[in-house]
């Protein structure tokens, strides 16, 4: 369904660094890019052709702000990801947005954790499988 999803940062190394940190539990590594270093995309693929969530500074040059009503959604095999996700996310700078937890609202088997990252951008991770 989508090619890539796109979030700002205003500190490109510093939110690889978190990215990386955060994403390895789950399968997604980054993707090295040498014809733009100037972009950052972590994928489950070995190539450049997979879905790809991409750090990006802003083209405009302006700050990177989290925008209003928007998140991004990581799907995990297993509570325990979820679990690990939100651990890792709060030692490395996130702050709480939900943690770790059924929530029945969305679907009896939703286990979904809740943070924004050092940006101010909003995450989660989910697992919908019963465990």
């Amino acid at each position: 369904m989508f090619s890539h999803v796109t979030i700002g940062t205003n500190d490109l190394a510093s939110a690889t660094n978190f990215y990386g940190r955060l994403l390895t539990p789950l399968g997604i590594t980054l993707l090295a890019l040498k014809h733009n270093p100037e972009r950052v995309l972590f994928t489950q693929s070995t190539t450049d052709s997979g879905t790809a969530f991409c750090i990006y500074s802003p083209l405009n040059g302006e700050r990177a702000t989290p925008g209003n009503g928007s998140m991004v959604a990581f799907e995990a095999q297993t509570r325990a990801q979820v679990d690990d996700f939100y651990a890792i996310a709060m030692a490395n700078g996130a702050s709480d947005e939900g943690a770790p937890g059924l929530r029945p609202q969305y679907s009896p088997d939703y286990y979904g954790a809740y943070i924004r990252d050092p940006d101010g951008n909003k995450i989660c991770c989910v697992c919908h499988s019963a465990d």
